[in-house]
């Protein structure tokens, strides 16, 4: 029953379907004969005829340009014209833009270079056509210019430099009396740091019975000055340096703060740093970047003395507190808590020692998670020049 109704509505629909063609056809007829009369008596449009169709997507071509003059490989002196012949199938004749070594040099077709200008050797000339659809074609060659002008210098090497001191067990003091635990830990940290980022040259500093993978000396106060005032020294204006200390801190008044040498003596201040004499020291270096890391009680009294001597270059600065506050030895680290926050758990963990990394986005992250932010215990941050990210590489 089910298949006998189809079929009959299959049919119905069928004859209906012939039906309508039948209308269509008529209608077709109809309409052509009415059209056709109307293209008889109706004059066209002036100029209609003769529009340029649009050019269909996919159909327009890349411009051409070709470096006429000089020839590749050429080898030329005094002026030399370069010329240039550019054009387009839709757009016709283009002005190109002529490039030396990679350098705008001119929208022209056409110029005049005077070889004298640059130095011996191979240049690259290059022509680029634009058509009106912003589509674009190169040519390029090679020229070799030979007016006894020698090749300029190398561009001076980027240099790197660091100098770690990390100091548990002084001299002066015992396993009751004021040693630390782990600060030889932080420099064995901050020095496998700046070797996996790549600093060519790295300085470790320490106590007598610690152990470094590099030891170049006790951290006397004589040794640290000397060394601080070799690494602002005979730096070019591209190389970095980084300063990092780890160790005991002093302060002898609100305005006078210190860093203990190795030798520091636990009654006066002789043989410590003062935040004076270490602005002092970093004030004439002429290196691009500055880079100093304190993890110490009251370093943050440092920074007032770096802002007034303003070193040449870029300075960024950390300390694990403010001029009142304290640095923490913390044994479920097994470092100092600033180093580990900023160290460890930021710039190897979280950035995967990524050297590309800015401090300040370094310090943004490892201040939110630092667990130890008492009034004074705060660490600090000051960047010399806050509109450019600071980076060590």
């Amino acid at each position: 029953m089910w298949e006998r109704e189809s079929s009959t509505r299959g049919n119905t629909y069928l004859g209906m379907k012939v039906a309508r063609m039948k209308k269509i056809y008529v209608s077709f007829l109809i309409m052509t004969i009415g059209a056709s009369l109307c293209l008889t008596v109706t004059p066209l449009a002036e100029g209609v005829i003769k529009a340029k169709p649009p050019i269909p997507p996919g159909k327009n071509k890349a411009p051409e340009a070709t470096i006429t003059n000089p020839p590749d490989g050429a080898i030329v002196s005094g002026v030399i014209a370069i010329t240039v012949e550019a054009s387009d199938k839709e757009d016709g004749q283009l002005v190109a833009d002529i490039y030396i070594d990679g350098v705008f040099i001119i929208h022209s077709n056409r110029y005049d270079w005077n070889t004298t200008a640059s130095y011996d050797g191979t240049h690259v000339i290059s022509a680029l056509a634009t058509d009106t659809s912003g589509q674009t074609n190169s040519d390029t060659i090679f020229a070799f210019t030979n007016n006894g002008i020698p090749p300029p210098p190398p561009p001076p090497e980027v240099e790197h430099y660091a100098l770690i001191v990390g100091i548990s067990d002084y001299q002066y003091m015992g396993p009751d009396s004021g040693d630390l635990r782990y600060c030889d830990e932080d420099a064995v940290d901050w020095y496998n740091y700046f070797t996996d980022i790549g600093y060519e040259h790295i300085m470790v500093l320490g106590d007598h019975t610690s152990n470094y993978p590099k030891y170049d000396g006790l951290a006397t106060k004589i040794n640290i000055v000397a060394e601080l005032q070799n690494l602002a020294a005979s730096k070019d204006d591209d190389d970095v340096i980084a300063f990092i200390f780890s160790g005991h801190g002093a302060a002898s008044s609100k305005s006078t703060q210190y860093i203990c040498a190795w030798d520091s003596d636990p009654v006066v201040y002789d043989n410590d740093i003062s935040d004076v004499e270490f602005a002092s020291i970093l004030e004439w270096t002429d290196a691009g970047g500055v880079f100093i890391f304190l993890d110490s009680c009251y370093s943050g009294g440092f920074i007032p003395e770096l802002e007034s001597s303003n070193p040449i270059g870029s300075v960024y600065v950390t300390t694990t507190s403010t001029a009142k506050g304290y640095g923490y030895d913390v044994p479920t680290y097994q470092n100092g808590a600033w180093t580990w926050w900023f160290l460890e758990h930021t710039l190897v963990q979280h950035f995967n020692s990524n050297s590309h990394i800015a401090m300040e986005d370094a310090f943004d992250y490892a201040y939110e998670n630092y667990p130890y932010k008492a009034r004074n215990d705060r660490p600090q941050e000051w960047d010399e020049d806050p509109s450019s990210m600071f980076f060590l590489l």
